[in-house]
């Protein structure tokens, strides 16, 4: 059973292409088959119901996490915004991207549940988006956590799964076992315990660089401090569920 409740819900919305055009004469508008134009990949509501899902889940399982969505244009790995991905509403388009990174942006609204818009993007016959999904956690404090705090973090992500598939298919399921911590540049990632440092992560770079570690891994009581704030930290979800979104059949 590899179904992992709310993020197969967007994984399952892989669409099939569209037929192939009729080939044109030798006209140079034979051209425009291939160029990218708006087409329909797939509707509101298909996407907002996994974030409503996951904004549905118990509160204390899903205190200080949030979900997000990466997409990336495919097959010429190019950012999100290059899609032009957005929601074609009554009242005219929506983007549903950020246009600093390769976030997935869907405003929750009963009015647009309601409407259900379809979800439109400038796609090439050969183009599709693929995306990933990310549970973040908002750390009570910028550049340190508890090895208490961690494995409490990890046992919600556990719970939200448990609350979508059920207590019986979650046992199958592998567990959340890791996070991924976001290191600043020129920055430190530590272990403390016992007033004795643990050398994680020497970022001497100026990109975030990323160390991903078992917290199980650490005696009880250890202290995760950077010496600077965290860039990002998250939990890493079992399965590395994915999605694609192409041009919708007609």
């Amino acid at each position: 059973m590899r179904r992992h409740g709310f993020f197969w819900l967007l994984a399952t919305c892989c669409l099939a292409p569209l037929p192939p055009a009729h080939a044109a004469t030798s006209q140079p508008e034979a051209i425009e088959v291939h160029a990218a134009r708006p087409v329909t990949v797939q509707s509101y509501q298909a996407v907002a119901r996994v974030f409503r899902r996951f904004n549905a889940f118990p509160e204390q399982d899903r205190a200080n996490l949030s979900l997000h969505v990466l997409g990336r244009l495919q097959p010429e790995d190019a950012p999100l915004k290059a899609s032009g991905l957005h929601l074609q509403t009554k009242s005219g388009p929506i983007p549903l991207f950020n246009a600093d990174n390769d976030e997935l942006t869907v405003p929750l609204t009963k009015a647009l549940w309601e409407e259900n818009p379809p979800l439109m993007a400038n796609l090439t016959s050969d183009e599709f988006i693929v995306f990933t999904f990310q549970v973040a956690v908002a750390t009570p404090q910028p550049d340190h956590f508890t090895d208490a705090e961690a494995r409490h973090w990890l046992r919600q992500l556990n719970n939200c799964m448990e609350d979508v598939v059920g207590v019986i298919v979650a046992f199958m399921l592998p567990d959340a076992h890791r996070l991924i911590v976001s290191v600043a540049p020129h920055s430190r990632l530590e272990a403390i315990k016992n007033d004795q440092p643990q050398l994680l992560l020497d970022n001497q770079s100026d990109t975030p660089q990323t160390f991903v570690f078992r917290p199980q891994d650490y005696p009880r009581d250890t202290l995760f401090r950077s010496t600077k704030a965290f860039n990002q930290v998250l939990i890493k979800i079992p399965l590395d569920p994915h999605a694609s979104m192409k041009r919708k059949s007609h």
